[in-house]
Parts: C-alpha cells; sequence; structure tokens
C-alpha cells in the first residue's frame, strides 16, 4: 500500500540530490486546497529537508515529524513551503522558507486533527492502536476480534512520554462513522501516524563531536526557581547548608557533572521582581545560595507569581550548554493561579497561562518539576499548583507535612536533586556505552537508548548528526484509528472570520417568522459567505460547508437542500430551529471564551464537541 512512498522517503537523501532545473516558483497568494484553506503538508519520515531552490543542493532547514508546514506555491516536483501559517505571502516568506520534493510529503487536507486528550500526560494508560488496512479495520468492526484482525500500528508508551514531538497532533485525513459489532456507532479516523523505528537505526556523528556528545550526554543541570521574598531567608540558608553537606556524599562522576543556576523571584510589587544566575558547579552553588539568603526582601502579597517564573526558567532562562534539564521549584504560603505578566520587565511572559499550560510547556521540552513546599503555611493554591507540575513533568513534590522540621525538607529536597541529577548521568554513561567506531573511525550510537530529549541535548550542543534508519526509520504513514475519547480529542483549526460565518449560518437556520423569500435569501448569502458565490444549492448545506471547511459535523443537522426548511410544517421547524439554535448558543460561547486567542492567532485549535 505504502511500497513507492516508503522507497521514495528511505531514499530521500538521494532523490533530493538528482539534478533539477533550479528556479523559483512566485505567487501573490498562498496555495490553497480545492476548498479554499490553506494547503498544507507534512513531511514523510524523520530524513526530509527543505533546500534553498530546487535544484537541492544546500539545505535550508530540516522538517520536524508531524509539523504542518504550508505552501506558498508549487513548482513542478516541489512545493515552496514555510512554517509559518499565515494569509500573506509577504508574511510566509519572513519564515523558515525552502523547496520540499512533492514525493516525500504528506498533504494533509483537512483541518482536523487528533490531539493528545488529559489522560495521555499520564503513566497507567492503553497504548494508541491503529490499522493501516481499511479491509482489515472493518472485519475487527464486524467482529470486535483484535486477534484475528489486529492492528498493524502500536503506540510506543515510553517513546511518547520521552519524545517531545509526541505530543504535536495527528493530522486528520478523514473521517468517517461505521458500526462496531453492528450496533455502536463510532468515528473511524484516516490519521498520519508515525511508525516505529528499527533496532538498526542510529545516529550518526563526525569524529570530532564525540567528546561534545560525551558531556551533553553524562551531564545534568539543575535550575532552584526560588521564592526570595523575606520569609525565605532561612529556608535558604538551611537548603545552602543542606547542599554543602549532600555533595561531599555524592558520587564523583555526578558532583562533577552537574552544575546548578538559580532564579530568584518575588512579588509583582517589588522592586527587583526577577534575577537569574547561570549554571555554576554544586559547591558554588552552595556558596552562592547561602550569600543570597542574606539578601531576600520584599514580598507581602501571600500569593507569589510561581507560574510567570516557571514559564520563563522554560523559556527565556540561559542554561548555556546544558545537559540534562531539571528544575526545582520553591515556593511558601501561596501561589497564584495564572501568570500576571509583569514579573519579566521586558514583557516576554504572557498572561493568563494557568497551571496546566505551564506544565505541559515544561513537558513537551522534557523538563521534570521537583516541586518543594518551604513552609507549614499552604494557602489556597499552593498544593494544587506544585503538584499539578510536579505530577504532568513526571517529578515529585515534598509537601511540608505535619510534624516536618526544617532540615527533614531541605535533606529532603538536596536528595531529590541529587538523585535526579544521578539517574540522568547514569542513563547517559549508558547511551555512550554503545557507541560504537566503524572501521573508518566513524562514530554512532543506536537510536534505540536514546530518547527525545537526549537527542535534543545533542542538537543543543551543536552535533549536526544524521539519521542512519537502517532497515526503516521514522516514518510517517497513513493508518484508521477508532475514536478512543479517552486518549485522542479531535480538534478542528478555525479562525475568527470562519467561525463567526458559522455562527451566522446557524442564526439565520434558526429565524423562523419571516417570509419564505427572505428566508432563503438570508441563507444563501450565509452560505455564500462561507462556500463562496458559486456553490450548488441543490447540495445538501452540509456537504457545502464541510467542503469548504476541511471538517465533518459530528451530526446530520445540516444534511438538507435549501428547499427542505420551506416544506417543513410549523410544528417541525420550531424543533428543528430551536436545535439549530442552540448550536450557534454554543459556538458563540467558544467564541466569547476565547476571544483573545481568536485575535492574537490566525487560527486556533477548537475541540470538534463543540461543532454541531
Amino acid at each position: 500500500m505504502f511500497t513507492k512512498l516508503t522507497r521514495n522517503l528511505l531514499l530521500s537523501t538521494t532523490i533530493a540530490l538528482l539534478p533539477t532545473l533550479s528556479y523559483a516558483c512566485e505567487s501573490d497568494e498562498m496555495k490553497s486546497t480545492e476548498s479554499g484553506f490553506i494547503f498544507k503538508i507534512v513531511a514523510g519520515s524523520d530524513k526530509i529537508a527543505a533546500y534553498t531552490d530546487t535544484s537541492a543542493s544546500e539545505e535550508a532547514y530540516p522538517l520536524e515529524l508531524l509539523q504542518p508546514y504550508f505552501v506558498i506555491c508549487e513548482d513542478n516536483d516541489y512545493y515552496k513551503i514555510t512554517d509559518l501559517q499565515t494569509d500573506s505571502v509577504d508574511e510566509a516568506e519572513s519564515g523558515n522558507v525552502g523547496y520540499v520534493s512533492i514525493d516525500q510529503v504528506y498533504a494533509w487536507t483537512t483541518r482536523e486533527a487528533l490531539s493528545f486528550s488529559e489522560i495521555a500526560f499520564l503513566e497507567d494508560r492503553p497504548e494508541i492502536v491503529a490499522w493501516d488496512d481499511e479491509g482489515i479495520l472493518d472485519k475487527f468492526m464486524e467482529t470486535g476480534n483484535a486477534k484475528l484482525h489486529a492492528p498493524a500500528f502500536k503506540e510506543n508508551l515510553e517513546a511518547t512520554r520521552m519524545r517531545e514531538r509526541s505530543t504535536r497532533p495527528y493530522p486528520v485525513l478523514g473521517s468517517q462513522e461505521k458500526l462496531l459489532r453492528k450496533t455502536a456507532k463510532k468515528r473511524v479516523y484516516n490519521v498520519l501516524l508515525p511508525a516505529a523505528i528499527t533496532p538498526a537505526a542510529r545516529i550518526e556523528m563526525k569524529d570530532d563531536e564525540v567528546a561534545i556528545a560525551e558531556k551533553a550526554l553524562r551531564s545534568a543541570t539543575i535550575l532552584l526557581v526560588f521564592d526570595a521574598t523575606a520569609s525565605m531567608g532561612p529556608f535558604a540558608t538551611a537548603t545552602a547548608k543542606a547542599i554543602a553537606e549532600g555533595i561531599t556524599a555524592l558520587d564523583p562522576a555526578v558532583r562533577d557533572n552537574s552544575e546548578m543556576g538559580f532564579l530568584f523571584y518575588r512579588d509583582e510589587g517589588d522592586a527587583e521582581k526577577l534575577v537569574q544566575v547561570p549554571p555554576m558547579s554544586l559547591s558554588d552553588a552552595g556558596n552562592a545560595l547561602g550569600k543570597a539568603a542574606d539578601f531576600m526582601s520584599g514580598g507581602g502579597d501571600p500569593a507569589e507569581p510561581i507560574l510567570d517564573a516557571m514559564y520563563f526558567a522554560s523559556n527565556i532562562y540561559d542554561w548555556k550548554q546544558a545537559g540534562r534539564r531539571i528544575i526545582v521549584a520553591v515556593l511558601n504560603d501561596d501561589a497564584k493561579t495564572s501568570t500576571i505578566g509583569t514579573l519579566d520587565v521586558e514583557g516576554r511572559v504572557p498572561t493568563g497561562l494557568d497551571v496546566v499550560s505551564i506544565s505541559r510547556d515544561l513537558y513537551d521540552k522534557n523538563i521534570p518539576v521537583l516541586a518543594v513546599q518551604a513552609g507549614p503555611n499552604a494557602g489556597a493554591n499552593l498544593i494544587s499548583v506544585l503538584q499539578t507540575m510536579a505530577d504532568e513533568t513526571g517529578g515529585e513534590i515534598i509537601a511540608w507535612e505535619a510534624g516536618l522540621k526544617p532540615r527533614d525538607v531541605t535533606g529532603g529536597l538536596v536528595n531529590l536533586m541529587t538523585t535526579a541529577a544521578g539517574e540522568a548521568i547514569a542513563k547517559g554513561n549508558d547511551a555512550l556505552e554503545a557507541l560504537k567506531f566503524d572501521l573508518a573511525g566513524h562514530a554512532s550510537i543506536p537510536l534505540e537508548v536514546l530518547d527525545g530529549e537526549m537527542l535534543e541535548r545533542l542538537r543543543a550542543a551543536g552535533i549536526d548528526f544524521n539519521i542512519d534508519p537502517g532497515d526503516g526509520g521514522v516514518l510517517v504513514r497513513e493508518g484508521f484509528v477508532l475514536e478512543n475519547n479517552d486518549l485522542l480529542s479531535p480538534e478542528i483549526q478555525i479562525d475568527k472570520e470562519t467561525l463567526i460565518n458559522l455562527i451566522n449560518l446557524y442564526s439565520v437556520l434558526a429565524t423562523v417568522g419571516v417570509d419564505e423569500e427572505a428566508m432563503l435569501q438570508s441563507i444563501s448569502e450565509a452560505i455564500a459567505a462561507i462556500a463562496g458565490e458559486d456553490y450548488d444549492p441543490e447540495e445538501p448545506i452540509e456537504a457545502i460547508i464541510e467542503k469548504r471547511l476541511g471538517i465533518q459535523f459530528r451530526s446530520d443537522l445540516l444534511n438538507f437542500d435549501l428547499n427542505f426548511l420551506p416544506a417543513m410544517v410549523p410544528a417541525e421547524r420550531l424543533a428543528y430551529t430551536k436545535r439549530i439554535q442552540e448550536a450557534a448558543d454554543i459556538l458563540s460561547q467558544y467564541l466569547e471564551a476565547n476571544q483573545t486567542e481568536f485575535d492574537e492567532q490566525i487560527a486556533v485549535w477548537m475541540p470538534i464537541a463543540v461543532l454541531p
């Protein structure tokens, strides 16, 4: 089924270097689908690159797995693409632009995707499965027998949790409802999935980069995000003492390969709200924290802006050439429940991000959070904020339970930090033990011993490695996924104008008490605003809208043509318009609740559950 495409993907390096005529396509408008929305593509493997022109002689940038790229124009066998989603070609060309071979990518023909739901961030859950043959899937739907009609694709849970790209949604190419065991209606999604990496896959690097790789993989950087208000001075002093005592008992391999930095934060009303200190040795860090304790001041507002500090730590703090990144969040009294945006004087922290958003950002970057309650007082939100960050990022929490003494907490904190650093360094050493050299002296490491976080560390260290896929590789292929809303949540990418037009269409359809001619005219105008003036009025409204928007509605509420409404008796029309008005109200409420996001972005991921 995928033989030709798979061959092309695996031979992508060879194909990309075939000589072609070098020229550039130009366009005043972004390439669009037949239905009218921006044409986007997804790379067919982890080895696909965009080039500066169609001669494919100079690489522009590699394409990330499952990330959409937007097509500016088509140039024979190539797409000119950008990583910016925009209606304007000028703006699109201000992003990362390049040419990619058409036979190395998939067209993402809808606005839909399956995103990981809340449960996908938990440790204990079943893997996502998919079929690559619709005939086998249909037999499974008839019988429910997964042994005889087994799925071809099973998710690697460990890889999902560790690889940062796993949280990108699975692009949906289409979907339809089928009957499971001839009784239960289930939607089946035709999606793009990342296939498994074979054990033979390896990363290959230059000889002079081996020492850099060794340092990157066997080191850890701990960032202490510390409440630096006046009441925290004694705890800082005690923690500094515990660090000094703890490092003397450390394995030299952990002590010598670990660093610690600081991000001190105070209340929004304090003059000095945020201070970052670059990573240093553990012994120097203990001394630095002891000195910082003498300068802790301010405060007064019990609820501290720790989420602002955590965003800064994840996105702005200079980790240098960090090894495994670990954050320790230290807080006393209480926590604000969303970012306030004023902690960073340069205004780089957005306002209104809640703890789940911050935690997912950290999870995406593979940064675990060790959360510490630094005193016996706990405000209304302290534990829930710290617990969420720890749980959602695979970290731990130390709560100040009754009977604990300060040295119990500071000792536990140092133990958590050093244990996490030690485990990271041990894991890096295990990976380095698999380092091999061929007869020519070229170095390689099996991909199966490296997770996504380790690969990102190597990239951050400046190693420009290639991935040799062996007999396979990280291929993207089509598959069929049975709906499971506990694991995957269907979403649609929708812009503000389109949503407003949808709301208007439903509102017009819900109108009663007007004459037939005026009603049909209003409905026609509302449909034209979405589908254009040349739509076929004989087609069901649902089909017209679905083609234009690249979505499938959940119900048949719009599955009729324009002649249907006038034929209704008053009682039928009243019942129908009530359901239509409810749909309009739900869409309106969603727009109102997410107004800021719609104003700031060209398109928003909206749960399909909001659609009728």
